[in-house]
């Protein structure tokens, strides 16, 4: 949609929305990088299912706003693009919401797997 349209490219939603993408993989590689190294840091694993949540709840909506503002200047030559993408906005808030609760139901194994093997040392 970005590339498509020149007219969105120039928006500040659109340097928002990547700046969020950027700040979450700097949440999560460094996360896995340390795990595959078998050096697990509590505060990057606090960091990575705890900010990781609110961050990608704004990076979904900031998408959705970026949509939302294309809307007018799609060409009139695609009737049903501008119903395609509203479908879109929808089919995004629900996976988006699909995705929350998982991520929701990720933090709370790995940060309740963390503070049980941390009380029996």
């Amino acid at each position: 949609m970005v590339i498509m349209l020149e007219e969105i490219q120039s928006k500040p939603v659109v340097c928002v929305q990547f700046f969020l993408w950027n700040i979450l993989d700097l949440l999560r590689y460094p996360h896995e990088l340390l795990c595959v190294m078998e050096r697990p840091s509590v505060a990057m694993l606090w960091s990575r299912y705890s900010l990781w949540i609110p961050l990608y709840i704004l990076s979904v909506i900031i998408e959705g706003v970026i949509i939302y503002e294309a809307l007018p200047y799609l060409e009139p030559s695609v009737p049903h693009l501008p119903s395609l993408l509203l479908l879109y906005l929808l089919l995004l808030a629900v996976g988006g919401s699909v995705t929350v609760w998982q991520l929701l139901k990720e933090r709370k194994h790995h940060l309740e797997k963390r503070y049980k093997s941390k009380k029996k040392k």
